[in-house]
């Protein structure tokens, strides 16, 4: 029998004025399984001018209740600032579209979390973009973990370093601690605390930290983070993350970047040095696991001018595929949920100088591949 061809996707996009908003159209306009995109534009958002010339675009309003009602609409995107996505994510459930949504999604975790339920109960899939889970680097290196090849897990460290406040507008809404939450750790530290958590199959518990404002620009939140943490299973690791590189261009598509994640084993272990090539070296010493040895794999993946490249397309039409089957998408809500429950327990460390058990939202952790 002949495979029946998937049926075109129309998308709904929901902006406010947002580093990410016009990424977020070009992956749509890039993906051939999207038809149409919708877009609804508000606080201030020009959807004009993030429109461009898309071939896509079938529909504009200013009303999120209009965008939300038109029954052609497979799923919606949310690119908002953090404290209007909490809302508009309730809205999208109620009228039952499945929403992917900009981390961290709220200023809180329980405001995410009443988001996250809300979605259960309704049946409505809620995901994440946390898009590095969906790259092949990440999922190799996930599988030789699940795989035995580093035996048992005993640290890992993680670095998020990027350019200075200065080169990104101080006044941006990223810097106010009413509309952003918290500073580097909600904005560009969380994709690691995701990833550490997806690559383990596990919840971090405890942390202890030292957060600070250390660039001159007064800002409202945190710009630099030291942190250790604790596993639910005994891991230790750690993360450094702060706006600190000199060098860039101004604005967040020029911004430099010094990344870098690392697990270490009984028996192996593994780097990924990020921000210099897509490439990760494995050493393995465990028994019957492959062929054992060394190995470095690097990743050149076809040019994309989708928000995250190739894989980027690919992760939002598993997310696209998942709302239209009712299926999990690949950074399901919990995950956010989770990393803002890190955050709040960073912060809470920092001001009391204290170890601090993170919140447990009692949702499953991530399964081991």
């Amino acid at each position: 029998m002949t495979a029946q061809p998937e049926r075109p996707f129309h998308v709904g996009v929901i902006v406010s004025p947002h580093p990410h908003a016009a990424g977020h159209l070009r992956t749509l306009d890039a993906l051939p399984a999207v038809e149409g995109i919708h877009l609804c534009a508000v606080e201030g958002a020009d959807a004009g001018a993030l429109a461009g010339n898309s071939p896509k675009l079938r529909s504009t309003t200013e009303r999120i209740d209009d965008l939300l009602a038109q029954p052609e609409i497979d799923a919606a995107i949310v690119c908002v600032r953090n404290d209007l996505c909490p809302g508009i994510l309730e809205a999208a459930v109620t009228a039952g579209k499945a929403a992917l949504f900009e981390k961290p999604g709220a200023l809180r975790a329980a405001d995410l979390r009443r988001i996250a339920a809300l979605g259960r109960d309704r049946g409505v899939p809620l995901g994440t973009m946390f898009q590095w889970r969906g790259h092949p680097i990440i999922h190799e290196v996930r599988q030789a973990l699940g795989g035995g090849a580093l035996g048992r897990v005993m640290a890992v460290e993680a670095r998020m370093v990027t350019s200075q406040v200065r080169y990104r507008d101080p006044s941006h809404w990223l810097f106010r601690r009413d509309t952003a939450g918290s500073g580097i750790l909600s904005w560009l530290a969380c994709h690691y605390l995701d990833l550490l958590c997806f690559l383990l199959g596990e919840r971090i518990t405890e942390v202890a930290a030292l957060v600070g404002q250390q660039n001159p620009e007064q800002i409202e939140v945190e710009d630099t983070a030291c942190v250790a943490f604790r596993f639910q299973s005994g891991i230790l690791g750690t993360l450094h993350a702060g706006y600190l590189l000199v060098g860039s261009r101004s604005g967040y598509s020029g911004a430099t970047y010094d990344t870098f994640i690392g697990l270490r084993g009984t028996d192996g272990y593994v780097r990924l040095p990020l921000s210099e090539a897509m490439s990760y070296t494995l050493v393995s010493e465990a028994p019957g696991w492959a062929a054992g040895g060394r190995r470095e794999r690097s990743f050149e993946l076809p040019k994309s001018p989708a928000y995250g490249g190739r894989a980027g397309e690919f992760f939002v039409l598993d997310f696209l595929r998942a709302a239209r089957t009712g299926g999990t998408p690949p950074a399901p809500i919990d995950a956010a949920v989770h990393v803002l429950e890190i955050v709040e327990a960073i912060l809470e460390s920092s001001a009391t100088g204290r170890l601090v058990t993170v919140k447990d939202s009692s949702e499953p952790a991530p399964s081991q591949p």
